[in-house]
């Protein structure tokens, strides 16, 4: 009987253990916001966004813009980080996080961009007054 409480306690102790191992691999990496917001579309949109993440093991890591893979902030190490963008733009961009030396991202998010108005703004009638 003890034998087998014994054997039930070490269970749940390996399974405790292999949740929280997998738990630290995970990455977690988050915009805020995640939508900026122009008057028209079209306009460029400003807005300051917030990177946070946090890595799952010490390396080289890099934040990047995804469409043309430029590096906006390179780092050593594992605890969570920051940064603060001043977004411009006219359409929604895509932001990865990498480790150095490879070319899959850990993990993406993108900054959509929306307008208020969806056409331009034009007038009734074809006449200008100017």
């Amino acid at each position: 009987m003890m034998t087998l409480f014994i054997r039930s306690l070490w269970g749940t102790l390996l399974l405790l253990t292999m949740n929280a191992q997998a738990t630290e691999t995970q990455v977690h990496f988050t915009a805020t916001p995640e939508r900026c917001i122009a008057l028209h579309k079209g306009q460029i949109c400003y807005q300051d966004v917030e990177f946070s993440w946090k890595t799952p093991e010490r390396g080289r890591y890099c934040l990047m813009q995804a469409q043309d893979r430029q590096q906006l902030l390179c780092w050593d190490g594992r605890n969570r980080q920051r940064y603060l963008l001043a977004f411009e733009g006219d359409k929604t961009t895509r932001y990865s996080l990498i480790r150095e030396g490879e070319n899959s991202p850990l993990a993406e998010v993108k900054v959509e961009v929306t307008w208020v108005y969806k056409a331009p703004r034009q007038s009734r009638s074809g006449w200008r007054l100017f």
